[in-house]
């Protein structure tokens, strides 16, 4: 410990916080990983939606957007990357900093997922990968109501 104008903080810890990875729980750890994860993930396949709208970069087909308003995978991709890829990027870095708005973020995050791969599902096609985010979603959710409040 070390006292700096009057405040005491612990040596090697910027604004009395933990380091990344440092006092975090499990369920904590879990969380920012999925956060990170998902967002690292939605974030790219969204970039690469865009950059090659006839879906060649990840072998999208096209015809599956024949029931919605797209007529091509750029607008969906642009939406992937900002929408939920922001959003969970921004939730992950929420909870490793441990800001007062990261429990809600995340469970707005998670609860989104959910949304769009129920939306997906009924309006597009299932696929078994739509389950699979959804339950990312939910996990979201569980793990950040979980996280205590700071």
């Amino acid at each position: 410990m070390r006292a700096e104008s009057g405040k005491i903080r612990t040596a090697g810890h910027a604004g009395g916080r933990p380091r990344i990875g440092e006092h975090y729980s499990t369920a904590e750890k879990v969380l920012i990983s999925l956060e990170l994860g998902t967002g690292a993930a939605a974030l790219g396949s969204g970039l690469l939606l865009a950059l090659r709208p006839d879906g060649a970069f990840l072998h999208a087909d096209p015809g599956v957007l024949r029931r919605t308003p797209f007529v091509d995978w750029r607008v969906p991709g642009l939406l992937l990357a900002a929408g939920c890829g922001g959003g969970y990027l921004l939730a992950g870095m929420l909870q490793l900093r441990r800001h007062r708005a990261a429990r809600a973020v995340s469970v707005a995050a998670g609860a989104a997922l959910i949304t769009l791969e129920a939306w997906e599902s009924a309006v597009i096609e299932f696929q078994p990968l739509e389950a699979v985010f959804a339950g990312v979603g939910g996990a979201v959710v569980v793990l950040a109501l979980r996280v205590p409040r700071r």
